[in-house]
Protein backbone atom coordinates (compact mmCIF):
# COMPACT_ATOMS: atom_id res chain seq x y z
CA UNK A 1 0.00 0.00 0.00
CA UNK A 2 3.00 2.47 0.80
CA UNK A 3 3.80 2.29 -3.02
CA UNK A 4 0.75 3.27 -4.33
CA UNK A 5 1.93 6.75 -2.76
CA UNK A 6 5.11 6.55 -4.70
CA UNK A 7 3.33 6.29 -8.32
CA UNK A 8 4.11 9.68 -9.25
CA UNK A 9 7.67 9.42 -8.55
CA UNK A 10 9.33 6.80 -10.75
CA UNK A 11 12.88 7.10 -9.12
CA UNK A 12 11.15 6.70 -5.50
CA UNK A 13 9.30 3.51 -6.81
CA UNK A 14 12.36 2.46 -8.35
CA UNK A 15 13.72 1.82 -5.07
CA UNK A 16 10.97 0.12 -3.31
CA UNK A 17 11.11 -1.92 -6.41
CA UNK A 18 14.60 -2.99 -5.55
CA UNK A 19 13.89 -3.28 -1.58
CA UNK A 20 11.03 -5.91 -2.74
CA UNK A 21 12.81 -7.68 -4.96
CA UNK A 22 15.76 -8.16 -2.61
CA UNK A 23 13.14 -9.31 0.37
CA UNK A 24 11.43 -11.88 -1.52
CA UNK A 25 15.01 -13.23 -2.85
CA UNK A 26 16.54 -12.91 0.58
CA UNK A 27 13.12 -15.23 1.84
CA UNK A 28 13.95 -18.15 -0.52
CA UNK A 29 16.80 -18.43 1.53
CA UNK A 30 18.55 -19.05 -1.72
CA UNK A 31 22.22 -17.95 -1.56
CA UNK A 32 22.77 -17.79 -5.73
CA UNK A 33 19.27 -15.93 -6.77
CA UNK A 34 20.46 -13.52 -3.90
CA UNK A 35 24.13 -12.87 -5.87
CA UNK A 36 22.28 -13.10 -9.15
CA UNK A 37 19.92 -10.39 -8.01
CA UNK A 38 23.25 -8.45 -6.99
CA UNK A 39 24.44 -8.61 -10.11
CA UNK A 40 21.24 -7.31 -12.02
CA UNK A 41 20.50 -4.59 -9.62
CA UNK A 42 24.25 -3.54 -10.99
CA UNK A 43 23.64 -3.54 -14.26
CA UNK A 44 20.38 -1.54 -14.02
CA UNK A 45 21.91 0.98 -12.46
CA UNK A 46 23.88 1.53 -15.22
CA UNK A 47 20.74 2.35 -17.64
CA UNK A 48 19.89 6.07 -17.51
CA UNK A 49 16.03 5.66 -16.72
CA UNK A 50 13.60 2.82 -15.26
CA UNK A 51 10.93 0.92 -16.24
CA UNK A 52 8.66 2.80 -14.44
CA UNK A 53 9.05 5.88 -15.24
CA UNK A 54 6.56 4.64 -18.73
CA UNK A 55 3.34 5.59 -18.49
CA UNK A 56 1.25 2.81 -16.52
CA UNK A 57 4.14 1.20 -16.09
CA UNK A 58 4.06 1.59 -11.92
CA UNK A 59 0.36 0.53 -11.31
CA UNK A 60 1.15 -2.29 -13.09
CA UNK A 61 4.21 -3.12 -11.19
CA UNK A 62 2.53 -2.66 -7.64
CA UNK A 63 -0.49 -4.97 -9.02
CA UNK A 64 2.41 -7.37 -10.00
CA UNK A 65 4.19 -7.39 -6.94
CA UNK A 66 0.48 -7.68 -4.99
CA UNK A 67 -0.03 -11.08 -7.07
CA UNK A 68 3.22 -12.37 -6.32
CA UNK A 69 2.57 -11.54 -2.26
CA UNK A 70 -0.48 -13.51 -2.59
CA UNK A 71 0.62 -15.96 -4.15
CA UNK A 72 3.68 -16.50 -1.66
CA UNK A 73 0.93 -15.81 1.62
CA UNK A 74 -1.05 -18.75 0.00
CA UNK A 75 2.00 -20.87 0.36
CA UNK A 76 0.92 -21.71 -3.99
CA UNK A 77 4.33 -21.91 -5.48
CA UNK A 78 3.22 -22.23 -8.70
CA UNK A 79 1.52 -19.00 -8.57
CA UNK A 80 4.27 -17.09 -7.55
CA UNK A 81 6.27 -18.90 -9.98
CA UNK A 82 4.08 -17.42 -12.42
CA UNK A 83 3.28 -14.38 -10.98
CA UNK A 84 6.81 -13.74 -11.09
CA UNK A 85 7.72 -14.47 -14.07
CA UNK A 86 4.64 -12.68 -15.71
CA UNK A 87 6.11 -9.66 -13.93
CA UNK A 88 9.63 -9.48 -15.00
CA UNK A 89 8.20 -10.80 -18.36
CA UNK A 90 6.63 -7.33 -18.58
CA UNK A 91 9.08 -5.19 -16.99
CA UNK A 92 11.90 -6.49 -19.83
CA UNK A 93 8.88 -5.93 -22.75
CA UNK A 94 8.83 -2.06 -21.11
CA UNK A 95 12.44 -1.84 -20.77
CA UNK A 96 12.61 -3.18 -24.64
CA UNK A 97 10.26 -0.63 -26.24
CA UNK A 98 11.62 2.17 -23.70
CA UNK A 99 14.98 1.64 -25.03
CA UNK A 100 13.58 0.99 -28.62
CA UNK A 101 12.31 4.69 -28.51
CA UNK A 102 15.00 6.17 -26.85
CA UNK A 103 17.63 4.77 -29.76
CA UNK A 104 15.95 5.03 -33.09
Amino acid sequence: EGDRALVGDPQALSRANRRFHRQVHLASHNRFLVQQLDLVHRSMALLATTSLSAPGRPKGTIEEHEAVVRAIEAGDGEAADAALREHISRAFATRLRLDAARDP
